[in-house]
């Protein structure tokens, strides 16, 4: 009878299947390494636009292995600024521009950039609040409560704040008389209103980005002995040359181009009152 041989095993391999990971061993790179970006504002509906305003934020976020992350181009702040991240929020400041942002990834060559576009209001709107007209009876004058908006209305400016540089009307005709005269009276010595602040939430693509202030206008009225008490009244126009102002939290404070708050008196008893693109009217013999 033969006895059966028994084979002997073989030894296992030294050599680590290239499956594991092995202790000092650098991780290969994720096959994905991508770049995306959510603006923390949730109007404008596309918040994964790359045209932002001054002050607005941004979540950055790399798919694959977490990256160390810096501005390349541009200025701005990152937060976390240090170590490596799967994601930051960028933080534009006062500056218009490009401002280019580099993620290289953790333990592999795999890098992206994104570039975003900040800019700065361009321009400013006034319109008129309903139920707030008023008119003296009998007199051609206007009175009218507005708010403030702020272009373009792409981007949210709920990082900004907005005054109003106080001004010396102009005055021909029956408004003569008011020549000279402070829009506001603002204290000395910048003599501007306080900083109005902006809500994030209060923006429309409509109107662009809402100003937390009511402002009131009026034409006021010289009185009868000026105007006359009767059609054909007087005329008269004028204006306050008006300069708004923006700044980013407690920086720079930089001015709109300069605009007029205009009123007038028409020989019918017309009297209109204008600011920030509206404009406003009564007729002397209105209810």
């Amino acid at each position: 009878m033969c006895k059966t041989e028994t084979k002997t095993p073989p030894k296992p391999s030294t050599t680590p299947s290239s499956s594991q990971p092995t202790s000092g061993v650098t991780p290969p790179c994720h096959p994905a390494c991508t770049l995306a970006s959510q603006t923390i504002a949730t109007s404008p509906a596309n918040r994964a636009r790359t045209k932002i305003g001054v002050g607005e934020e941004v979540k950055l976020t790399v798919t694959g292995n977490p990256a160390t992350w810096a501005i390349t181009s541009g200025t701005g702040k990152l937060s976390p600024s240090t170590g490596t991240q799967s994601s930051v929020t960028f933080t534009a400041d006062d500056n218009a521009g490009s401002v280019t942002i580099t993620a290289t990834g953790s333990g592999c060559s795999c890098t992206n950039t994104i570039t975003l576009n900040v800019i700065q209001p361009s321009d400013w709107t006034q319109k008129l609040n309903s139920g707030t007209k008023t008119h003296k009876a009998g007199r051609p004058h206007v009175g009218w409560k507005g708010t403030w908006y702020v272009h373009p209305n792409d981007v949210n400016f709920y990082r900004i704040q907005f005054r109003e540089m106080d001004s010396q009307y102009v005055g021909t005709g029956s408004y003569i008389s008011y020549t000279g005269d402070w829009h506001g009276n603002y204290p000395l010595p910048e003599r501007a209103s306080s900083w109005f602040t902006i809500t994030m939430t209060n923006h429309t693509n409509a109107n662009g980005s809402k100003v937390n202030a009511v402002d009131s206008v009026d034409t006021g009225d010289p009185g009868a002995a000026v105007t006359g008490a009767a059609p054909p009244f007087k005329k008269g126009s004028g204006y306050f040359p008006i300069t708004m102002q923006w700044r980013v939290g407690t920086g720079t404070a930089k001015s709109f181009a300069a605009t007029r708050q205009e009123d007038e008196i028409f020989d019918t008893g017309l009297c209109e009152s204008r600011k920030g693109g509206e404009t406003v009217s009564n007729k002397y013999n209105d209810p």
